[in-house]
């Protein structure tokens, strides 16, 4: 049997971290695709996503347009998606376990 997941039916971006409220009441956090990949670039291993810091912004907004589609995909800024599956999997209940 397929594990029913929840949908998001609310989404805000704080600071790239997205607070998500789900159809049964819980509320998830989780870095942004931005701050993960960021994240990525300070690992000595990888595998091709190391960027070059210096010419990174140290910090960057991302913007706070966002959609919830029907299927509870929140879409960020018009092109970053977050299937429901992510969002639910990937997301913490609290800011400080992230």
């Amino acid at each position: 049997m397929k594990e029913q997941v929840p949908k998001a039916i609310k989404v805000e971006n704080v600071a790239n971290i997205l607070k998500v409220d789900f159809d049964n009441g819980q509320t998830k956090y989780l870095k942004s695709h931005w701050v993960e990949d960021l994240g990525d670039a300070f690992k000595l291993n990888s595998k091709g996503a190391r960027k070059n810091l210096l010419g990174m912004p140290t910090n960057m907004w991302i913007g706070s347009k966002t959609e919830i589609e029907s299927d509870g995909t929140v879409v960020l800024n018009e092109t970053d998606r977050y299937t429901s599956e992510e969002l639910w999997h990937k997301g913490q209940d609290s800011i400080p376990k992230l």
